[in-house]
């Protein structure tokens, strides 16, 4: 069985699991969508599933939407397809229907059902936004951590990040709202028990949180949020040693 079979079934393996939490969708299983994805026709795909979210029956349903993230973030990906589309405008719809996707689907049910291509999604979107961040291309990076906080709400890393491109944006407001919610979000959060890229995403965002705090004259507030972020980062060299520069 294929990787690429696997994320297509997993919208309709999720149909028929959970029924009772997909009481706000229809009954349609969107198997036309799952054959074109699965077949790699991503421009028929897209064409399909765009009648689907203009459709006053479908256009609820979060199917339609996710499989338009997925299409074009295969296109993104594969060269051939690039004369129409390049990777970078492939990329921005993908992230585009992603989180029109998740508005959707405001309880996640599946964002976890296709947790692979989210967490690809994921890694594509966080690496974009450091290299722009390097390049200090700080608008650009905004947009990339804005998307992965809107389509995983509850990726308290990327609020962080979100939050640092905003203060490289002079936009000091706009990043202490947002450090607001990561601050909400980490205190909500079992930590310990995040995945390898999110806990890695926690690890870039809160370390440089903690140090924008230090250097702003706020060591106390740095320490709790270290104290917060200890049962996942425990250990790693660069965090500790920061550990042991506030407490």
């Amino acid at each position: 069985m294929t990787m690429k079979y696997v994320l297509g079934c997993a919208v309709i393996g999720l149909t028929l699991t959970f029924p009772a939490m997909l009481s706000t969708q229809t009954d349609k299983d969107y198997d036309d969508l799952r054959s074109l994805y699965i077949d790699e026709k991503y421009d028929k795909l897209i064409s399909k599933s765009e009648r689907y979210v203009g459709k006053s029956d479908t256009k609820k349903d979060p199917a339609p939407y996710l499989y338009l993230a997925k299409a074009f973030f295969e296109i993104s990906r594969s060269e051939e397809m690039h004369d129409e589309w390049t990777p970078e405008k492939a990329f921005a719809n993908a992230l585009k229907w992603a989180v029109k996707y998740r508005k959707k689907d405001p309880e996640g049910v599946l964002f976890r059902e296709n947790d692979i291509f989210f967490e690809e999604l994921k890694k594509t979107a966080l690496g974009d936004a450091a290299g722009q961040m390097s390049d200090r291309k700080y608008s650009r990076a905004k947009r990339f951590y804005d998307a992965v906080t809107k389509f995983d709400p509850e990726n308290v890393g990327a609020y962080y990040l979100l939050g640092l491109s905003q203060v490289e944006m002079r936009s000091v407001t706009e990043a202490n709202m947002t450090f607001k919610q990561a601050d909400d979000l980490l205190r909500e959060t079992d930590v310990a028990a995040l995945n390898p890229l999110d806990k890695k995403t926690l690890r870039d965002g809160g370390i440089a949180y903690a140090e924008y705090l230090i250097a702003d004259g706020r060591r106390g507030d740095a320490a709790e949020i270290m104290d917060l972020l200890a049962p996942a980062l425990a250990g790693d060299s660069e965090f500790d040693m920061l550990y042991r520069k506030v407490k």
